[in-house]
């Protein structure tokens, strides 16, 4: 069964506990409300009325996350290793890829908690294992060095000297 169809059960079976005819809640304790009362045959033994001041009701209620629907999916192979898999559900989508040669592709996407949507992409191949994604560190471009005015004077000597040996020695005929 797909995982996310037992998780969407669990989640209904865990919040329908409220609605279940012999719960004391908002309209459990009213007779005459619900067609089990009126047949005779109580499921629960009848509340005993009482005059007293009225008492606030209060329901402690688990958070919950709600989730969203999936959209799509998808998924195929083939004899020769190939597949290709993916699902859109809403907050986060994936698809993923593999050819014959055993070159994986893929990427993912998803919401974070400050409400912006990351992406991945990633490559696993001859080349190894690469990925890139919006929520991931970039190094600092390479600094281009400045040199001192001493520096600069004595690469450009350099740089004169060694011109002036190239075209000596293109000069002289060579001896064999």
């Amino acid at each position: 069964m797909n995982a996310l169809t037992v998780i969407f059960l669990t989640a209904v079976a865990a919040c329908s506990g409220a609605q279940l005819p012999w719960y004391p809640g908002l309209y459990g304790a009213h007779p005459g409300l619900h067609s089990w009362y009126r047949s005779g045959l109580p499921l629960m033994p009848q509340p005993t009325m009482r005059s007293m001041a009225p008492v606030p009701m209060t329901y402690n209620m688990a958070p919950f996350a709600s989730m969203a629907p999936i959209h799509s999916q998808y998924g195929a192979q083939n004899e020769f290793g190939q597949y290709s898999f993916g699902y859109n559900a809403g907050l986060s989508a994936r698809n993923e890829m593999r050819d014959a040669f055993g070159n994986v592709q893929g990427s993912f996407n998803y919401v974070d908690a400050n409400g912006k949507v990351q992406t991945q992409q990633y490559v696993a191949d001859a080349l190894g294992f690469r990925v890139s994604g919006t929520n991931l560190p970039e190094a600092p471009a390479p600094a281009v060095p400045q040199y001192t005015p001493e520096v600069a004077s004595a690469r450009a000597a350099h740089q004169a000297a060694h011109s002036e040996a190239a075209a000596a020695a293109a000069a002289t005929p060579a001896t064999q």
